[in-house]
């Protein structure tokens, strides 16, 4: 924190040792003025929106302003080091700290920061800290659809491009953005070059999806696996059909068949019914209300036992895959009233234990207290060591809160995350999920390849 205070302060005296130094020009001043912003404060989601960050920033190195930002301090008093002397991983080491917005703007500052910003070997705090992604669908007017971003490092909401089709069967995963008619196609987030994959087997709306890294793949990395869904034929569906469980290769672009869904989950409206995650090379399906759970070898691909994961008093929970555990968050009914609950799970016993508790105050800012059923229309979603909570009505646009759970001791820290910015329009239906995000991939937004799916680490 006192690296980041000392940055914010010498990008606070900027003006006043340029005037000192005379030696940058208007125009250079003018540049200063338009693009710095990066003393780690992000401006409210409602007035920056994302792709104002996300414009294509200039290949060529620009000039170096870097000495507005580490000016001599022996000019002030000659028996302090001049904090020129700074090495290029102590400047790399400050810069990580700063929210993406921020290192956006940061890497526009010198030929310095651009080189260290754009390394693909940069890592930044972000990246243990997935951002939240709210998609909102009217079913009527494309128009009306809105999508927005939680970036949780800087607390504020960003505004996406619209960039997908009601029509489509659209859905997002760790990295990415999916259709899945007419055809199948994804994109990495923050990004808008979509590729087309050859045909699925067996055309869905509404599967569950996942991305997943192997290290067999070679080139591209990472893998998709669809399950479920419901039958797409024609502008017709087949709710009966029960559909098998395919893996995309980006490699060789070829669907793999593999065993479908147990016939104990209602495959038909997946996305609505079930959750899912990934998790130490398994594919785990976990049914919201009726608490069955069962999980997809990724390398033997085939199906464990259908067992029961109920904790007492859940109406309904789901599955969350965290950094290092699994996580199962629900809605109870206890004597003292309603709660929303964290269990870690064991999972190869498949047995629990509670980790954390909404504050009560926190669960009924999610809802209207009029309403008889008001705790059914919240949802969760989470990566990393973050979990969301959210209420998917209009009530109140949609509002939400997060959960960081630390895993060393097993402490969790609750809080309300702001309101999205407004306008915001009511929607028929409400996609959400989390995702990391990279910063290479806003930087290098002129490349059409779709990178590497980021792992979470520290």
């Amino acid at each position: 924190m006192l690296i980041l205070r000392y940055l914010s302060s010498c990008a606070s005296t900027s003006t006043s040792i340029s005037a000192k130094k005379k030696a940058t020009s208007d125009t250079e001043e003018g540049l200063m003025s338009k693009l710095l912003n990066v003393n780690g404060r992000v401006k409210r989601g409602a007035d920056l929106p994302l792709q104002t960050c996300c414009l294509r920033l200039p290949v060529f190195p620009l000039p170096c302003y870097s000495h507005f930002f580490f000016p001599s301090m022996s000019d002030n008093n000659p028996r302090e080091p001049n904090i020129n002397t700074l090495t290029p991983d102590l400047t790399e080491f400050i810069l990580s700290f700063l929210p993406i917005p921020s290192l956006i703007r940061a890497s526009s500052v010198c030929k310095l920061w651009y080189s260290l910003i754009s390394s693909p070997f940069f890592s930044t705090f972000s990246l243990s800290h997935p951002w939240f992604f709210l998609i909102g669908l009217h079913n009527t007017s494309s128009k009306n659809n809105q999508a927005f971003a939680f970036d949780p490092i800087s607390n504020s909401w960003f505004r996406l491009p619209h960039f997908y089709d009601s029509d489509s069967s659209f859905l997002g995963s760790n990295g990415f953005f999916f259709t899945t008619t007419p055809k199948f196609s994804y994109t990495p987030v923050l990004k808008t070059s979509w590729r087309f994959t050859s045909p699925l087997n067996y055309s869905r709306i509404n599967p569950l999806l996942g991305v997943f890294q192997d290290g067999s793949s070679g080139g591209f990395g990472f893998k998709f696996i669809v399950a479920g869904g419901v039958r797409f034929i024609g502008g017709l569906v087949d709710i009966e059909d029960r559909l098998a469980v395919e893996i995309y290769d980006p490699n060789l672009d070829f669907w793999k068949l593999c065993p479908p869904l147990p016939a104990d989950f209602q495959s038909g409206n997946s996305s609505q019914s079930l959750t899912s995650a990934l998790f130490k090379g398994r594919f785990y399906v976990f049914e919201i209300y009726s608490c069955f759970i069962s999980s997809f070898d990724l390398q033997k691909h085939v199906w464990s036992e259908v067992q029961t994961l109920r904790p007492p008093g859940v109406t309904f929970s789901f599955l969350i895959a965290c950094k290092d555990m699994l996580v199962l968050a629900g809605m109870c009914t206890t004597p003292y009233g309603p709660s929303f609950n964290l269990w870690k799970i064991d999972e190869e016993a498949m047995e629990f234990i509670e980790i954390a508790i909404m504050p009560h105050n926190l669960l009924y800012s999610l809802v209207d207290n009029e309403e008889e059923d008001k705790f059914v229309s919240l949802k969760c979603v989470g990566l990393g060591n973050l979990i969301y909570v959210f209420n998917e009505e209009y009530h109140n646009k949609y509002p939400a809160c997060v959960c960081e759970i630390n895993g060393e001791n097993g402490m969790s820290s609750w809080r309300r995350i702001p309101s999205l910015p407004s306008p915001v329009n009511k929607f028929h239906k409400v996609i959400s999920f989390c995702s990391t995000v990279s910063l290479s991939s806003i930087l290098h937004r002129e490349k059409d390849d779709v990178g590497t799916v980021q792992d979470i680490y520290d």
